[in-house]
């Protein structure tokens, strides 16, 4: 498991968080989801096909409202996500009725046939099962949404299924989309520093402004690590710098390595302008002792000054050197 996987788990499971995230995907801001109604469930599943298992990233029960909320944070499009969601999501209520069938039994009492063939009664219930997937990757999301996007159906029968075809979607929120203003907890200045990761000036004041100062260690850790700031992040961890320390060192760094690549780039060109230089001297020079050669080979064959000069265009000088 990644950095990027454990931390987002972690930042994100915070009920606090988690509420509001849930609030303003769903509910349009609305204070339906209560941070301390939250119950963390667990996320792995066996697999349908006997190996290994499913993993989900966050599970939350809503115990209030008896809701089962699920969050994947995803940071690559991934194109078999809505068979995805509909595994995990087939795998909860697989839990559940096992869970009831169970409690049936220990409870005692007859047990039919149709009970053990459908594990519930007619007065038991499931939880419903909500999945919002977080792309926290840049840009906008380029898999698909729904399970019916998946089928490779013919046009023309395509009018005649598509209606009767069953379909799986997930709730979609791209980080780059978001409105961060929405938010009233640090996923606001998270989901800021998230739409910043390609102008770096604006990155850089906006992680220097009183408001990301002020965030919490767990929340700076999470831009860090999201922003792929890698070194940010190091620095942070192991030299217990600030956020606004860390990346007012790593800019000083960035200048000083463009000075040196500069100069560095600077010899180099000097280097290759003085060969090229070097060989249109010698170039140079080898033409001029060609022509005085030739001019000395004419002189001792007797040719008359006057009529080298007339058939070479060469000037006096030239004609003076080559009579030494």
């Amino acid at each position: 498991m990644g950095k990027k996987d454990l931390t987002g788990k972690e930042f994100f499971s915070f009920p606090i968080r988690f509420a509001e995230l849930m609030n303003v995907v769903l509910y349009n801001g609305a204070a339906v989801v209560n941070p301390a109604d939250l119950e963390r469930k667990p996320a792995a599943y066996p697999s349908p096909l006997r190996v290994g298992e499913k993993q989900r990233d966050i599970l939350m029960l809503d115990t209030a409202r008896k809701v089962c909320y699920g969050m994947e944070l995803e940071t690559e499009a991934d194109y078999s996500m809505p068979e995805r969601v509909m595994v995990y999501d087939a795998c909860e209520w697989e839990r559940q009725i096992r869970e009831t069938a169970g409690r049936r039994w220990q409870e005692g009492g007859k047990i039919t046939y149709r009970d053990k063939k459908s594990r519930l009664g007619r007065e038991d219930f499931l939880l419903p099962v909500v999945t919002v997937v977080v792309y926290l990757g840049s840009g906008r999301w380029q898999g698909k949404r729904k399970m019916s996007e998946l089928y490779h159906i013919p046009k023309e029968w395509r009018a005649l299924l598509e209606e009767k075809l069953p379909d799986y979607s997930f709730i979609l929120m791209e980080a780059d989309a978001v409105n961060a203003d929405a938010f009233q907890t640090d996923l606001k200045e998270f989901f800021q520093a998230m739409q910043c990761r390609r102008d770096k000036r604006k990155l850089h004041r906006l992680l220097q402004s009183e408001a990301f100062h002020n965030l919490r260690t767990d929340t700076k850790w999470a831009i860090a690590v999201y922003l792929d700031r890698e070194k940010m992040a190091e620095k942070m961890e192991k030299e217990g710098m600030t956020m606004c320390q860390a990346i007012d060192e790593l800019m000083e760094d960035a200048r000083e390595e463009g000075r040196i690549e500069g100069r560095e780039e600077g010899r180099e060109e000097g280097r290759i302008e003085g060969r090229v230089e070097g060989r249109k001297e010698g170039i140079r020079q080898g033409l001029e002792e060609g022509r005085l050669a030739l001019l000395r080979q004419m002189l001792i064959n007797g040719m008359d000054g006057a009529f080298i000069q007339k058939v070479t265009s060469c000037t006096e000088e030239e004609l003076a050197m080559a009579e030494r």
